[in-house]
């Protein structure tokens, strides 16, 4: 199996981050009986076909989120183990659909393909951490970046400048090392590390906009939505705050 790997090397603050791009190839994953196999329209006219190619990318993933998870487990134990304050609250996984990845294709405007599903569309495996303040969520991006064996694509810093709605949260898509019988993959994770109010927020706003799209309303919710981020943000600031001075 072909590896195309890339390195870029990012200076920010005082952070060296070594962005890597591998390109996944899917020959040693998909059946080989059909050229076709490749053609993502065509597998979601074959049933049976369609979950033939698809189970094998989606295991990939699953274990490429388990092994994420994992990684955040083991720092949970730690802190556990030595009586510390954990910064991990609770850990949510999910795994995206074919058809959810399907439809991000056509939205993007790509060939719709499993090779370029795998190599442009980063979130395929997702895994939240939730922690109880704005400070873990730091502490946790410290202790995953110094893992030798994981590397950084790209991080958006969205505590730091929220959306202008008011969303929050550190995005991380990082690339982890999934070992097969014959191979090793480096596979694409998508992280999303908040805190409680900020996932508090995101679970309220999501709900509104479920609804909004459910009624089709057309009203702009933003400004009101910022609004209440930022009241929410402010308690848990001054929270945080009272934290400290028990942590000190």
């Amino acid at each position: 199996m072909k590896k195309t790997t890339k390195q870029i090397i990012d200076i920010s603050d005082d952070n060296v981050i070594i962005k890597t791009e591998e390109t996944l190839e899917l020959n040693g994953l998909m059946p080989v009986t059909n050229p076709k196999s490749n053609d993502m329209k065509h597998i979601a006219d074959m049933k049976s076909e369609f979950s033939q190619s698809m189970d094998p990318v989606l295991r990939m993933y699953n274990a490429a989120m388990n092994e994420a998870i994992a990684r955040f487990e083991i720092i949970k134990d730690e802190f556990h183990f030595r009586n510390k304050r954990c910064p991990i609250h609770h850990i949510d996984s999910r795994l995206k659909s074919a058809d959810s990845i399907l439809g991000k294709l056509q939205k993007k405007d790509l060939d719709l393909t499993l090779t370029v599903a795998c190599n442009n569309i980063y979130d395929i495996a997702g895994v939240r951490v939730v922690c109880p303040y704005v400070k873990d969520i730091y502490l946790l991006r410290e202790r995953i970046m110094a893992q030798d064996d994981i590397f950084i694509m790209d991080e958006k810093d969205y505590v730091a400048e929220p959306k202008r709605n008011g969303y929050r949260s550190l995005h991380i898509i990082i690339r982890v090392p999934v070992y097969f019988m014959n191979k090793k993959q480096l596979v694409p994770v998508e992280l999303q590390l908040r805190s409680l109010a900020m996932d508090l927020w995101a679970s309220l706003e999501h709900d509104l906009k479920y609804k909004s799209h459910k009624n089709q309303e057309e009203i702009d919710f933003t400004a009101k939505l910022y609004e209440c981020s930022r009241l929410i943000y402010e308690a848990e600031d001054a929270m945080e705050k009272i934290n400290n001075l028990l942590e000190d």
